[in-house]
Parts: structure tokens; C-alpha cells; sequence
């Protein structure tokens, strides 16, 4: 009786330890980027897209990981470049600044080119949307392209947003200045927290008639603000919302970065 009771036991024993281990397997988070939406080696306008931008975050069905991509090396630049394109605000970056600003995914390279606003934000979280969104528009020396988006909600007064407003021009055109801008103080505080995905730009055409891609597509969690004033200053300025509808994701896998 001793022995069965005993051969139950390790019998027990053993079928713990059996699911124990393939709960953690089926748990484990993948530590790469993923490989399948890098834009890298496929310029943009190639045929080797799999959906277009802005979508829909659903954050119950995106797959988790925990990588230390994208490497971001944003610092100061000059604003040269300050442009009303009758659509939004765009800041370009001289060829001095592209090389001293860039980021790195998987050990590969993509120069800042400019950033922009859309009026309100394209993407949206789980259907709700910020009151605009910041797209810093990334370049590889292949021609291809990694968009890093911030939201930007109603909420605490934002210096910087108002540095930029003010140096815009009020009608189509540039304003070359020499004021040194700092990059940091347009971003997230935490950018380790992000959805990914493999999409497209999202202009020229705001409808469903596809834009080109692909576009390695890097979304923060955390937003950044400006108050409701500072809204009304900028859309005094661009009077028409510039935002894209959402688009299908079709078959697509939005990543999740939990670092």
C-alpha cells in the first residue's frame, strides 16, 4: 500500500513539474524585435506591404514582448526649417541634424528627416483618440521608413509645443530660425513603453486609396500634453483637421513592448 501511495505521489510530482514548465514556455515574451516588420530592406513604395496606417490599437490582443529597440539618439536641433504646409505644422532638420539624430532598430539605422502634427490623433487606443498626434518621420540609407507617433491629450500647459506654434507661419511657408530646439521636450518621458506594427504613411491620401509603405510603425503608450488654449492657438493657425481615417488590420500582429 506504502509503495502505490508513493508511485502516486511522484506520479503528481511529476505531472506539476510537466505543466509548470509549459505554462512558462507558453508565457515566455520574446526579447527581439520582430523581424517581420522591419522596414530595412524594403524601401518605401516597394510591394512588400501588408496593410496601411493609422489603425485601431486593441490592447487586449496585442503580442507581448520585451526588447531595448528602438535606440533612440534624439538631441537638439536647429529650427531651420519651421514650415505651414496650409496643412499642418512640419519642422525639417538640416543635413547636420539628420546624422546627429537617428534611431537604431536591430542594429540598423534610420536618420530623423522631420516631424509634423495631425489634428486630431490618427491612431487610437482601444477607440479613443488624443487631440493630436506627433510623427517623427525616420529614414534609412536603404529609403526606408520607421514613424515614431506620440499622442497628445488635453491636459497640463506644454512650453515646447508653444515654441513651436509660435515660430510657425501663419500662412504657407518657412520660417528659417537659428533657435536651438530640444527633441526630449516633445517626446514621452517613457519611451520604452510602445504598440508596433507594419503599416504605411498616412498621407497623401486621408481615405482608404493606399499610401505608400512599407512603414515600421512605433506607437507610445505614454502621451504627452498641451493645454486647450494651445489647441485653439494651433488651430487658428491650421483651421482643418488633417487626420486619416482607420484603416483595416486585416491579418496584421500589433506588438506590445512591456519594458
Amino acid at each position: 500500500m506504502k509503495t502505490y501511495i508513493k508511485q502516486i505521489s511522484i506520479a503528481l510530482i511529476v505531472t506539476v513539474m510537466f505543466v509548470s514548465c509549459n505554462k512558462d514556455e507558453s508565457n515566455e515574451t520574446n526579447t527581439e524585435f520582430p523581424e517581420g516588420i522591419v522596414s530595412y530592406n524594403y524601401p518605401l513604395g516597394t510591394t512588400n506591404i501588408q496593410g496601411q496606417s493609422p489603425i485601431s490599437i486593441n490592447t487586449s490582443a496585442t503580442e507581448k514582448m520585451n526588447t531595448t529597440d528602438p535606440v533612440i539618439h534624439y538631441n537638439a536641433i536647429t529650427l531651420s526649417s519651421v514650415e505651414n504646409t496650409n496643412e499642418n505644422l512640419k519642422v525639417s532638420l538640416s543635413t547636420t541634424d539628420k546624422a546627429n539624430n537617428y534611431i537604431m532598430i536591430k542594429g540598423m539605422k534610420y536618420e530623423l528627416q522631420q516631424f509634423h502634427f495631425h489634428r486630431h490623433s490618427e491612431h487610437n487606443i482601444n477607440g479613443e483618440y488624443g487631440t493630436m498626434e506627433l510623427h517623427f518621420v525616420n529614414k534609412s540609407e536603404t529609403g526606408a521608413y520607421a514613424v515614431l507617433g506620440v499622442v497628445i491629450k488635453t491636459g497640463s500647459v506644454n512650453s515646447a509645443l508653444q515654441t513651436l506654434i509660435d515660430a510657425s507661419p501663419t500662412d504657407k511657408g518657412i520660417n528659417a530660425m537659428t533657435d536651438t530646439f530640444y527633441l526630449s521636450s516633445i517626446m514621452p518621458s517613457d519611451t520604452g513603453k510602445y504598440y508596433s506594427y507594419s503599416g504605411s504613411l498616412t498621407t497623401p491620401n486621408l481615405d482608404s486609396t493606399p499610401n505608400q509603405g512599407p512603414v515600421t510603425w512605433i506607437v507610445f503608450k505614454n502621451n504627452i500634453q498641451m493645454t486647450g488654449d494651445q489647441l485653439e492657438d494651433y488651430a487658428n493657425i491650421y483651421e482643418e483637421e488633417n487626420f486619416r481615417a482607420i484603416q483595416p488590420l486585416n491579418s496584421r500582429t500589433v506588438y506590445e513592448n512591456i519594458r
